[in-house]
């Protein structure tokens, strides 16, 4: 089979610009973890700088520390100084957000350096998506390739982030549900360490009628949660709930609060526009409403494009979403690309090209251009809706 689509053949400037963006991503990387942050690009202060919080909070399950790490001042701390030999400088406003079944994820790199402990953690992502993405219908090298490409990835190990986990166990999950129900449900209930993603995952199950697929869903999540209890102690959960219901500041700043202004999520933007709290929380939950409504129309109807529907849906329904978050509308772009007919007009490949390099002008609070990205995003899931079947 063919690595690249036709249009993008006979589309070729649009295909190398494309290529230009996804190695200037990896330029970012490659200057920041050389000791040049910055000169070529925003600073990321040094690679892994999420990286770095989960590892002190993996650190202190070993040392006696780990009723603290939900405690904003003392992972702050435990971060900047563990780690400052890392650190072009200290973290802001640092804090550990996932419930403590990410843990469990996290601890088998903890023995590691930082250094080593960020390849290898990324190195299983990547694998995880190849496998994933070898499960849709295809042509799986393109998709694969433009994965590799696309800036969210090159943020993600940046971050030293989860994203390309989130959409490996997205896409293998929803591949697999069809054939091997129980195996992709519980692919799919494994997502419970990123809530804010996990509902849609259990709306677009029972919107298709899929019960077995459920049952796995809902039967992973549970053991992955009590293995969590079992290993850390029910009041890690607590602990875990509190730091959203009572919040915490360290130098008069709430670390979800901190985060939430960096988002690229729809309440952000219309924060930006001069929107009060109250109207762009609304505006919010107007996209979840859309994008809840798109994810049930598309299960209930087998749509061919469910899965790249989904991955826009998760983005554009959640309160909180970075620019490695953008990995999962960058998959769905380059599906759409694959189908795309070779006559198609540049012009129509701009969307999916834009929502693929979406992440080189967000955040929004940084650029300003970012704002329209929820639009990208929504704009990808209409064009889905016509558009012929993905080939076999």
């Amino acid at each position: 089979m063919d690595m690249i689509p036709p249009v993008l053949k006979r589309h070729w400037p649009l295909a190398a610009t494309a290529l230009l963006f996804g190695l200037y991503g990896w330029a970012l990387l490659a200057a920041t973890a050389s000791g040049h942050d910055g000169a070529i690009g925003p600073r990321f202060n040094a690679p892994g700088a999420d990286w770095v919080i989960f590892l002190a909070a993996g650190r202190a399950v070993f040392n006696g520390d780990l009723s603290h790490i939900y405690n904003q001042a003392w992972i702050t701390h435990a971060a900047n100084s563990q780690f400052a030999h890392w650190l072009a400088t200290p973290l802001p406003h640092p804090l550990f957000p996932y419930p403590p079944v990410y843990l469990i994820l996290v601890l088998p790199f903890v023995p590691l350096s930082v250094g080593w402990s960020l390849a290898a953690s990324q190195l299983c992502q990547f694998a995880a998506l190849g496998w994933a993405l070898r499960q849709m219908a295809g042509n799986w090298r393109f998709l694969w390739l433009g994965a590799l490409l696309a800036p969210a990835a090159s943020d993600n190990v940046l971050a030293g982030s989860n994203a390309v986990l989130v959409t490996a166990l997205t896409v293998g999950g929803i591949a697999l549900s069809s054939t091997r129900p129980l195996a992709g449900g519980a692919l799919l209930g494994l997502m419970i360490f990123k809530p804010q993603f996990f509902p849609l995952l259990a709306v677009a199950l029972i919107a298709a009628r899929q019960g077995r697929a459920f049952a796995g869903l809902a039967a992973s999540a549970i053991l992955f949660a009590l293995a969590s209890v079992l290993l850390f102690g029910p009041s890690l959960w607590l602990d875990w709930i509190n730091i959203y219901l009572y919040p915490q500041q360290v130098a008069g700043v709430n670390g979800t609060d901190w985060g939430h202004r960096w988002d690229d999520s729809v309440s952000t933007c219309l924060a930006l526009l001069g929107m009060p709290p109250w109207l762009a929380m609304a505006g919010q939950g107007l996209a979840a409403l859309a994008a809840l409504g798109a994810v049930v129309a598309a299960f209930a109807r087998r749509h061919a494009f469910r899965l790249p529907i989904l991955l826009c849906a998760i983005v554009l329904a959640s309160p909180h979403a970075s620019n490695y978050d953008l990995m999962l509308p960058a998959v769905a772009a380059l599906t759409l690309v694959q189908v795309l007919s070779p006559g198609t007009r540049p012009l129509v490949l701009l969307l999916p090209l834009a929502a693929w390099a979406a992440p080189l002008f967000n955040p929004p609070r940084a650029m300003a251009l970012g704002l329209v990205t929820p639009l990208l995003i929504l704009g990808l899931m209409a064009a889905f809706w016509r558009h012929k079947p993905l080939p076999s």
